[in-house]
Protein backbone atom coordinates (compact mmCIF):
# COMPACT_ATOMS: atom_id res chain seq x y z
CA UNK A 1 0.00 0.00 0.00
CA UNK A 2 1.32 3.55 -1.09
CA UNK A 3 1.14 6.39 0.60
CA UNK A 4 1.81 10.05 0.09
CA UNK A 5 1.51 12.41 3.19
CA UNK A 6 0.54 16.45 3.33
CA UNK A 7 -1.76 18.06 5.37
CA UNK A 8 -2.75 18.79 8.85
CA UNK A 9 -5.72 19.75 11.18
CA UNK A 10 -9.27 18.96 10.28
CA UNK A 11 -7.89 17.57 6.82
CA UNK A 12 -5.08 15.36 8.30
CA UNK A 13 -7.38 13.80 10.86
CA UNK A 14 -9.79 12.74 8.14
CA UNK A 15 -7.46 11.63 5.25
CA UNK A 16 -5.48 9.45 8.41
CA UNK A 17 -8.40 8.00 9.50
CA UNK A 18 -9.33 6.85 5.68
CA UNK A 19 -5.70 5.53 5.15
CA UNK A 20 -5.86 3.67 8.85
CA UNK A 21 -9.38 1.97 7.63
CA UNK A 22 -7.67 0.74 4.69
CA UNK A 23 -4.92 -1.08 6.31
CA UNK A 24 -8.08 -2.08 9.05
CA UNK A 25 -9.63 -3.72 5.86
CA UNK A 26 -13.16 -1.50 6.95
CA UNK A 27 -13.84 -0.52 3.30
CA UNK A 28 -14.41 -3.88 1.83
CA UNK A 29 -11.76 -3.50 0.08
CA UNK A 30 -8.10 -5.61 -0.19
CA UNK A 31 -6.05 -3.20 0.86
CA UNK A 32 -3.10 -4.55 -1.39
CA UNK A 33 -5.88 -3.55 -4.28
CA UNK A 34 -5.72 0.27 -2.95
CA UNK A 35 -3.15 3.12 -3.61
CA UNK A 36 -4.27 6.05 -1.61
CA UNK A 37 -2.56 9.57 -2.72
CA UNK A 38 -2.26 12.59 -2.06
CA UNK A 39 -1.97 15.90 -4.41
CA UNK A 40 -2.14 13.74 -6.79
CA UNK A 41 -2.80 14.55 -10.29
CA UNK A 42 -5.06 14.00 -13.49
CA UNK A 43 -5.54 15.52 -16.61
CA UNK A 44 -8.27 17.32 -17.49
CA UNK A 45 -9.51 17.55 -21.07
CA UNK A 46 -11.26 20.69 -20.40
CA UNK A 47 -8.56 22.50 -19.04
CA UNK A 48 -6.06 20.33 -20.98
CA UNK A 49 -3.76 20.39 -18.39
CA UNK A 50 -3.59 18.08 -15.40
CA UNK A 51 -5.47 19.15 -11.74
CA UNK A 52 -4.28 18.20 -8.08
CA UNK A 53 -6.58 16.97 -5.82
CA UNK A 54 -5.84 16.70 -1.92
CA UNK A 55 -6.96 12.73 -1.76
CA UNK A 56 -7.62 9.74 -3.90
CA UNK A 57 -8.10 6.15 -3.84
CA UNK A 58 -7.30 4.20 -6.47
CA UNK A 59 -8.93 0.26 -6.10
CA UNK A 60 -7.14 -1.82 -8.92
CA UNK A 61 -7.23 -5.66 -9.43
CA UNK A 62 -3.87 -6.64 -9.89
CA UNK A 63 -4.65 -7.72 -13.31
CA UNK A 64 -6.26 -4.33 -14.50
CA UNK A 65 -5.16 -1.98 -16.32
CA UNK A 66 -6.60 0.68 -14.99
CA UNK A 67 -8.47 1.20 -11.44
CA UNK A 68 -11.99 -0.12 -11.12
CA UNK A 69 -12.90 2.96 -8.49
CA UNK A 70 -11.66 6.36 -8.46
CA UNK A 71 -12.41 7.70 -5.37
CA UNK A 72 -11.54 11.27 -4.54
CA UNK A 73 -12.14 13.24 -1.50
CA UNK A 74 -11.46 16.72 -0.38
CA UNK A 75 -11.62 18.34 3.01
CA UNK A 76 -13.00 21.71 3.75
CA UNK A 77 -12.30 23.46 6.69
CA UNK A 78 -14.13 26.85 7.40
CA UNK A 79 -15.11 28.31 10.79
CA UNK A 80 -16.90 31.47 10.02
CA UNK A 81 -19.14 30.54 7.05
CA UNK A 82 -20.81 27.64 5.16
CA UNK A 83 -19.25 25.84 2.22
CA UNK A 84 -20.15 27.78 -0.85
CA UNK A 85 -21.78 26.50 -3.89
CA UNK A 86 -18.90 27.38 -5.99
CA UNK A 87 -16.60 25.45 -4.25
CA UNK A 88 -18.97 22.52 -4.67
CA UNK A 89 -19.40 23.50 -8.33
CA UNK A 90 -15.81 23.60 -8.96
CA UNK A 91 -15.09 20.41 -7.25
CA UNK A 92 -17.77 18.64 -9.40
CA UNK A 93 -16.31 20.01 -12.29
CA UNK A 94 -12.57 18.88 -11.62
CA UNK A 95 -14.36 15.55 -11.71
CA UNK A 96 -16.30 15.42 -14.66
CA UNK A 97 -13.62 15.81 -16.41
CA UNK A 98 -10.99 13.63 -16.01
CA UNK A 99 -9.83 11.71 -18.66
CA UNK A 100 -10.36 7.85 -19.11
CA UNK A 101 -12.27 7.95 -15.66
CA UNK A 102 -16.31 8.49 -13.88
CA UNK A 103 -14.62 8.93 -10.32
CA UNK A 104 -16.46 9.41 -6.89
CA UNK A 105 -16.29 12.20 -5.56
CA UNK A 106 -16.80 13.00 -1.37
CA UNK A 107 -16.76 16.02 0.15
CA UNK A 108 -16.41 16.13 3.73
CA UNK A 109 -16.60 19.56 5.96
CA UNK A 110 -16.65 20.19 9.27
CA UNK A 111 -19.12 23.66 8.52
CA UNK A 112 -22.13 23.56 6.33
CA UNK A 113 -23.19 23.57 3.10
CA UNK A 114 -25.01 26.29 1.50
CA UNK A 115 -28.73 24.75 0.57
CA UNK A 116 -27.78 25.14 -3.15
CA UNK A 117 -24.78 22.80 -2.86
CA UNK A 118 -27.33 19.76 -2.00
CA UNK A 119 -29.36 20.36 -5.46
CA UNK A 120 -25.80 20.03 -7.30
CA UNK A 121 -24.57 17.16 -5.27
CA UNK A 122 -27.64 15.56 -6.13
CA UNK A 123 -27.31 16.12 -9.99
CA UNK A 124 -23.41 15.18 -9.93
CA UNK A 125 -23.88 12.15 -7.46
CA UNK A 126 -21.37 13.63 -4.80
CA UNK A 127 -21.38 12.67 -1.46
CA UNK A 128 -21.78 15.47 0.84
CA UNK A 129 -20.72 14.78 4.53
CA UNK A 130 -20.93 17.38 7.56
CA UNK A 131 -19.14 16.78 10.51
CA UNK A 132 -20.60 18.27 13.87
CA UNK A 133 -18.33 17.98 16.54
CA UNK A 134 -19.83 19.35 19.22
CA UNK A 135 -23.41 18.26 18.48
CA UNK A 136 -21.57 15.17 17.95
CA UNK A 137 -23.71 14.49 14.84
CA UNK A 138 -23.04 13.65 11.35
CA UNK A 139 -25.47 14.33 8.35
CA UNK A 140 -24.50 12.26 5.07
CA UNK A 141 -26.18 14.17 2.11
CA UNK A 142 -25.59 11.25 -1.44
CA UNK A 143 -27.34 10.77 -4.59
CA UNK A 144 -30.31 7.91 -3.23
CA UNK A 145 -30.57 6.61 -6.74
CA UNK A 146 -28.54 3.56 -5.86
CA UNK A 147 -29.80 1.02 -8.36
CA UNK A 148 -27.78 1.98 -10.90
CA UNK A 149 -24.61 1.48 -8.48
CA UNK A 150 -22.95 -1.88 -8.33
CA UNK A 151 -22.80 -3.52 -5.07
CA UNK A 152 -19.00 -2.20 -4.27
CA UNK A 153 -19.37 0.96 -5.32
CA UNK A 154 -23.03 0.96 -2.17
CA UNK A 155 -20.52 -0.80 0.32
CA UNK A 156 -18.25 1.97 0.17
CA UNK A 157 -20.63 5.13 0.42
CA UNK A 158 -21.94 3.24 3.86
CA UNK A 159 -18.60 2.15 5.00
CA UNK A 160 -17.27 5.49 4.75
CA UNK A 161 -19.67 7.12 6.29
CA UNK A 162 -19.48 4.60 9.13
CA UNK A 163 -15.89 4.91 9.42
CA UNK A 164 -16.30 9.51 9.44
CA UNK A 165 -18.56 8.56 12.21
CA UNK A 166 -16.54 6.24 14.46
CA UNK A 167 -13.43 8.23 13.74
CA UNK A 168 -14.21 12.11 14.05
CA UNK A 169 -17.28 11.85 16.60
CA UNK A 170 -15.95 10.79 20.45
CA UNK A 171 -17.71 7.72 21.60
CA UNK A 172 -17.74 8.26 25.07
CA UNK A 173 -21.12 9.34 26.95
CA UNK A 174 -21.16 12.01 29.18
CA UNK A 175 -24.20 12.50 31.89
CA UNK A 176 -25.28 9.00 31.77
CA UNK A 177 -26.32 7.90 35.59
CA UNK A 178 -26.30 4.62 36.34
CA UNK A 179 -29.82 3.84 37.49
CA UNK A 180 -30.56 1.06 39.29
CA UNK A 181 -34.43 -0.37 38.67
CA UNK A 182 -35.23 0.99 42.32
CA UNK A 183 -34.53 4.24 41.07
CA UNK A 184 -36.05 3.90 37.50
CA UNK A 185 -39.35 2.30 39.72
CA UNK A 186 -39.47 5.59 41.31
CA UNK A 187 -39.11 7.88 38.46
CA UNK A 188 -41.74 5.98 36.35
CA UNK A 189 -44.64 6.29 39.28
CA UNK A 190 -43.69 9.86 39.31
CA UNK A 191 -44.49 10.33 35.37
CA UNK A 192 -47.44 8.19 35.69
CA UNK A 193 -48.79 10.29 38.84
CA UNK A 194 -48.14 13.38 36.56
CA UNK A 195 -50.44 12.22 33.82
CA UNK A 196 -53.26 10.69 36.61
CA UNK A 197 -52.44 9.38 39.86
CA UNK A 198 -55.51 7.55 39.50
CA UNK A 199 -53.22 4.84 37.17
CA UNK A 200 -51.19 3.67 40.11
CA UNK A 201 -54.31 4.31 43.24
CA UNK A 202 -56.63 2.18 41.31
CA UNK A 203 -53.81 -0.39 39.65
CA UNK A 204 -54.98 0.31 36.14
CA UNK A 205 -53.13 -0.22 32.92
CA UNK A 206 -51.53 2.47 31.59
CA UNK A 207 -53.54 4.21 28.96
CA UNK A 208 -51.19 4.95 26.31
CA UNK A 209 -53.07 7.64 24.60
CA UNK A 210 -53.29 9.71 27.43
CA UNK A 211 -49.34 9.32 27.88
CA UNK A 212 -48.32 10.65 24.34
CA UNK A 213 -51.48 13.73 24.61
CA UNK A 214 -49.39 14.53 28.03
CA UNK A 215 -45.70 14.18 26.10
CA UNK A 216 -47.16 16.37 23.63
CA UNK A 217 -48.61 19.23 25.70
CA UNK A 218 -46.61 18.98 28.53
CA UNK A 219 -43.60 17.85 27.67
CA UNK A 220 -42.91 18.98 23.80
CA UNK A 221 -42.60 15.55 22.64
CA UNK A 222 -44.54 14.33 19.80
CA UNK A 223 -45.20 10.88 19.02
CA UNK A 224 -45.29 10.23 15.05
CA UNK A 225 -46.34 6.54 13.55
CA UNK A 226 -44.31 6.33 9.69
CA UNK A 227 -43.18 3.27 8.19
CA UNK A 228 -39.22 3.41 8.94
CA UNK A 229 -36.71 0.91 7.82
CA UNK A 230 -32.47 1.43 8.01
CA UNK A 231 -29.92 1.25 5.06
CA UNK A 232 -30.46 -2.42 4.48
CA UNK A 233 -34.22 -2.07 4.20
CA UNK A 234 -34.99 -3.69 7.61
CA UNK A 235 -37.87 -2.50 9.86
CA UNK A 236 -37.09 -0.11 12.44
CA UNK A 237 -39.50 -0.57 15.24
CA UNK A 238 -39.35 2.59 17.33
CA UNK A 239 -36.88 5.30 17.18
CA UNK A 240 -36.58 8.06 19.61
CA UNK A 241 -34.74 11.68 17.67
CA UNK A 242 -32.52 13.27 20.14
CA UNK A 243 -32.39 16.28 18.56
CA UNK A 244 -35.95 16.85 16.89
CA UNK A 245 -37.49 15.59 20.43
CA UNK A 246 -39.56 13.21 18.63
CA UNK A 247 -40.36 9.69 18.72
CA UNK A 248 -41.28 7.78 15.65
CA UNK A 249 -43.20 4.34 15.52
CA UNK A 250 -43.43 1.89 12.85
CA UNK A 251 -46.91 1.95 11.62
CA UNK A 252 -46.77 -2.06 11.44
CA UNK A 253 -46.65 -2.39 15.03
CA UNK A 254 -49.75 0.21 15.96
CA UNK A 255 -52.17 -1.96 16.35
CA UNK A 256 -50.38 -5.29 17.77
CA UNK A 257 -48.87 -6.43 21.40
CA UNK A 258 -45.37 -5.03 20.29
CA UNK A 259 -46.62 -1.16 20.44
CA UNK A 260 -47.23 -0.46 23.97
CA UNK A 261 -43.30 -2.01 25.05
CA UNK A 262 -41.86 -0.55 21.94
CA UNK A 263 -43.59 2.73 22.81
CA UNK A 264 -42.60 2.76 26.38
CA UNK A 265 -38.67 1.82 25.72
CA UNK A 266 -39.00 4.87 23.36
CA UNK A 267 -40.25 7.14 26.30
CA UNK A 268 -37.29 5.69 28.40
CA UNK A 269 -35.16 6.94 26.49
CA UNK A 270 -36.38 10.32 26.04
CA UNK A 271 -37.14 10.23 29.84
CA UNK A 272 -33.91 9.01 31.36
CA UNK A 273 -31.39 10.12 28.27
CA UNK A 274 -32.32 13.20 26.59
CA UNK A 275 -29.74 14.97 28.00
CA UNK A 276 -27.23 12.94 27.29
CA UNK A 277 -24.30 14.18 25.37
CA UNK A 278 -23.49 11.21 22.52
CA UNK A 279 -23.02 10.47 18.56
CA UNK A 280 -26.66 10.00 17.41
CA UNK A 281 -25.80 7.14 15.16
CA UNK A 282 -23.83 5.09 18.17
CA UNK A 283 -27.47 5.86 19.64
CA UNK A 284 -29.24 4.60 17.15
CA UNK A 285 -27.28 1.00 16.31
CA UNK A 286 -27.50 0.39 20.26
CA UNK A 287 -28.35 -3.32 20.58
CA UNK A 288 -31.01 -4.66 22.76
CA UNK A 289 -29.89 -6.32 26.88
CA UNK A 290 -30.22 -10.13 26.40
CA UNK A 291 -32.40 -11.45 28.94
CA UNK A 292 -32.09 -14.75 30.20
CA UNK A 293 -35.32 -16.07 31.99
CA UNK A 294 -33.85 -19.13 33.36
CA UNK A 295 -31.06 -17.64 35.46
CA UNK A 296 -32.77 -14.08 35.75
CA UNK A 297 -29.76 -12.13 34.65
CA UNK A 298 -28.98 -9.33 31.73
CA UNK A 299 -25.65 -9.36 29.82
CA UNK A 300 -24.42 -5.48 30.48
CA UNK A 301 -21.05 -5.05 29.33
CA UNK A 302 -21.08 -1.43 28.71
CA UNK A 303 -22.44 1.99 29.07
CA UNK A 304 -24.36 1.24 25.70
CA UNK A 305 -26.15 -1.51 27.36
CA UNK A 306 -26.36 -0.04 30.16
CA UNK A 307 -28.94 2.50 28.59
CA UNK A 308 -30.85 0.26 26.33
CA UNK A 309 -31.15 -1.67 29.76
CA UNK A 310 -32.70 1.36 31.51
CA UNK A 311 -35.05 2.09 28.70
CA UNK A 312 -36.54 -1.74 29.03
CA UNK A 313 -36.42 -1.39 32.46
CA UNK A 314 -38.92 2.16 32.21
CA UNK A 315 -41.06 0.84 29.89
CA UNK A 316 -41.57 -2.25 32.31
CA UNK A 317 -42.27 0.14 35.14
CA UNK A 318 -44.40 2.30 32.99
CA UNK A 319 -46.69 -0.48 31.18
CA UNK A 320 -46.90 -2.78 34.59
CA UNK A 321 -45.76 -0.69 37.40
CA UNK A 322 -44.96 -3.18 40.77
CA UNK A 323 -47.47 -1.83 42.96
CA UNK A 324 -50.36 -2.79 40.19
CA UNK A 325 -49.16 -5.93 39.37
CA UNK A 326 -48.85 -7.21 42.63
CA UNK A 327 -52.34 -6.02 43.46
CA UNK A 328 -53.87 -7.50 40.19
CA UNK A 329 -51.97 -11.09 40.85
CA UNK A 330 -53.81 -11.06 44.37
CA UNK A 331 -57.09 -10.46 42.28
CA UNK A 332 -56.99 -13.17 40.20
CA UNK A 333 -55.08 -15.82 42.00
CA UNK A 334 -58.49 -14.97 44.14
CA UNK A 335 -60.31 -15.57 41.62
CA UNK A 336 -58.44 -18.88 40.63
CA UNK A 337 -58.96 -20.26 44.56
CA UNK A 338 -55.19 -20.35 44.66
CA UNK A 339 -54.92 -19.99 48.69
CA UNK A 340 -51.19 -18.40 48.76
CA UNK A 341 -51.45 -15.28 47.01
CA UNK A 342 -48.77 -12.50 45.72
CA UNK A 343 -46.65 -14.98 44.00
CA UNK A 344 -46.88 -17.54 42.27
CA UNK A 345 -45.70 -21.15 42.92
CA UNK A 346 -44.56 -22.94 39.82
CA UNK A 347 -42.81 -26.59 39.58
CA UNK A 348 -43.47 -29.66 36.78
CA UNK A 349 -46.66 -30.66 38.52
CA UNK A 350 -49.96 -29.28 35.38
CA UNK A 351 -52.03 -27.82 37.95
CA UNK A 352 -49.05 -25.29 38.84
CA UNK A 353 -48.12 -24.98 35.16
CA UNK A 354 -52.27 -24.27 33.72
CA UNK A 355 -52.21 -21.84 36.79
CA UNK A 356 -49.29 -20.16 35.52
CA UNK A 357 -50.55 -19.87 32.09
CA UNK A 358 -54.36 -18.32 32.94
CA UNK A 359 -52.70 -15.68 35.60
CA UNK A 360 -50.20 -14.43 32.29
CA UNK A 361 -53.13 -14.52 29.84
CA UNK A 362 -55.00 -12.78 32.27
CA UNK A 363 -52.21 -10.33 33.49
CA UNK A 364 -51.37 -9.93 29.52
CA UNK A 365 -54.96 -9.09 28.58
CA UNK A 366 -55.41 -6.23 31.46
CA UNK A 367 -52.16 -4.31 30.90
CA UNK A 368 -52.04 -4.91 27.30
CA UNK A 369 -48.53 -6.15 26.97
CA UNK A 370 -46.84 -9.08 25.42
CA UNK A 371 -47.06 -12.33 27.41
CA UNK A 372 -43.29 -12.67 27.58
CA UNK A 373 -43.49 -8.67 28.99
CA UNK A 374 -45.65 -10.19 31.83
CA UNK A 375 -43.27 -13.35 32.45
CA UNK A 376 -40.32 -11.12 32.79
CA UNK A 377 -41.69 -8.67 34.70
CA UNK A 378 -43.00 -11.48 37.52
CA UNK A 379 -39.26 -12.62 36.89
CA UNK A 380 -37.82 -9.44 37.37
CA UNK A 381 -39.83 -8.54 41.01
CA UNK A 382 -39.71 -12.24 42.34
CA UNK A 383 -43.17 -13.01 42.34
CA UNK A 384 -42.26 -16.42 40.73
CA UNK A 385 -41.33 -19.47 43.28
CA UNK A 386 -39.86 -21.65 41.51
CA UNK A 387 -38.48 -24.51 43.48
CA UNK A 388 -34.74 -25.37 43.04
CA UNK A 389 -33.79 -26.95 39.33
CA UNK A 390 -31.13 -29.61 38.86
CA UNK A 391 -29.19 -30.46 35.86
CA UNK A 392 -31.46 -33.65 35.61
CA UNK A 393 -34.94 -31.65 36.24
CA UNK A 394 -35.44 -30.89 32.28
CA UNK A 395 -38.91 -31.25 32.54
CA UNK A 396 -39.90 -27.72 34.40
CA UNK A 397 -36.84 -26.15 32.50
CA UNK A 398 -37.97 -27.04 29.34
CA UNK A 399 -41.56 -25.53 30.14
CA UNK A 400 -40.34 -22.42 31.05
CA UNK A 401 -38.24 -22.49 27.86
CA UNK A 402 -40.99 -23.28 25.56
CA UNK A 403 -43.95 -21.33 26.75
CA UNK A 404 -41.45 -18.23 27.08
CA UNK A 405 -40.33 -18.77 23.29
CA UNK A 406 -44.37 -19.69 22.18
CA UNK A 407 -45.74 -16.05 24.25
CA UNK A 408 -42.58 -14.20 22.78
CA UNK A 409 -43.57 -15.40 19.09
CA UNK A 410 -47.37 -14.79 19.72
CA UNK A 411 -46.40 -11.44 20.83
CA UNK A 412 -44.41 -10.45 17.85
Amino acid sequence: MNTVKIGDSFEDKSYNLIEQALLNNDLSFIPGHCTIYRKKKYYNIIREKDVIFDLVIEVKHPSANKPSILCIIECKNYSNHSVPVDDLEEFSYKLQNIKGFTPKGILITNSKFQSGAFKVAENTGIMLIEVDEDKYTIVLHKNQNISSKIKEEVDFDLNIKVLIENALLPKKIEGLKKLNSENIEKIANNFLNEINPEILNYALPTPLSEVIKFLKLKKSLEVEFLDITDHEDRKILGYYDLFKNRIIINNNISNNLQYPFVLGHEIGHFILHRNLKINQTVYNNFKDVQFNFLHQSYNIKNDKHWIEWQANYFASCLLMPKNSIVARLILIQKELGISKQGTIFLDSQECNKKDYRDIVKWLSDFFNVGKNNIEYRLNDLGLINKPAMSDEDNITREFLRSISIRNSNLDF
